[in-house]
């Protein structure tokens, strides 16, 4: 299982890099293709990889199989692949922001990156005796356990209500970041905050394209300061997951998981 998690880090941020080349190579060729059409299709397959994550998802927690890992694994690729490819064709487009700004792509990474945390949340009640141990071995008690668990696998929830979406955005990034720090802290390899590390890249993108769909006819000295407060707002939560995991952590407890027990992948 450990190598098929190792697998999947390293290739995450690459099949993601290979759809984006692969999407900005043919953009020419898609390009009498209308941004609202290529907006619904990329709604569509994104729902049908999603119903598929969750089957196999549920699958795993009934039979505990390599194949189910395995299966999981290239549906990921395949969301990973498609997502880069959705940029990748963007950049080339003259019409681009009508695409990205689209209602249907915008649903699309909302509900990718919502089913993404509750899944996260609901796989740690699964594995709590692991999660326990790594929790514990970090310096963070049971309770911090808890609450990330409750908040992950009903905050997905945020993304889809407009008053809630700035809180939901904070509150997750705080989360992957301190993910990271934790990992960092631990002395554990880059390859275990992988899954951090792309979620804070999904959110990221939410964000701008949140903002901008707030403020659709922004000068470029509007979009300036608009991403300046989105660079902030990042740099301030990078801020708050440190303080707050330094405040969080017992040092009598803050021992660095072993070889032989390998913490468990963030997300």
């Amino acid at each position: 299982m450990k190598e098929i998690h190792v697998l999947q880090g390293r290739l995450f941020l690459a099949v993601m890099l290979v759809g984006f080349v692969l999407g900005a190579l043919f953009s020419r060729r898609a390009a009498q293709i209308g941004p609202s059409r290529i907006a619904r299709g990329y709604l569509t397959v994104v729902v049908i990889l999603l119903a598929l994550r969750c089957a196999i998802f549920v699958a795993s927690l009934i039979w505990h199989q390599h194949f189910w890992s395995i299966s999981g694994g290239v549906i990921s690729d395949i969301s990973n692949f498609l997502y880069g490819a959705l940029f990748g064709l963007s950049a080339r487009r003259k019409d681009r922001r009508e695409l990205l700004l689209d209602s249907s792509v915008y649903l699309a990474l909302c509900l990718s990156i919502g089913v993404a945390f509750s899944i996260a949340g609901i796989a740690k009640i699964f594995y709590m005796e692991s999660m326990i141990q790594f929790f514990t071995q970090s310096g963070y008690s049971i309770a911090f356990l808890k609450c990330i668990i409750i908040a992950e696998a009903i905050g997905g929830i945020g993304f889809f209500l407009p008053w809630a979406m700035l809180p939901t955005l904070i509150g997750f990034t705080i989360d992957m970041f301190g993910a990271v720090y934790t990992h960092i802290h631990n002395g554990d390899p880059l390859n275990d905050s992988t899954g951090a590390i792309g979620m804070l890249i999904h959110l990221g993108v939410i964000a701008v394209i949140w903002t901008l769909r707030k403020r659709p006819a922004q000068t470029p000295a509007s979009l300036r300061a608009s991403f300046s407060k989105i660079l902030t707002v990042a740099l301030a939560c990078i801020v708050v997951a440190v303080a707050g995991s330094a405040l969080l952590r017992h040092p009598m407890q803050s021992t660095p998981p072993s070889a032989s027990n390998p913490a468990p992948r963030s997300k």
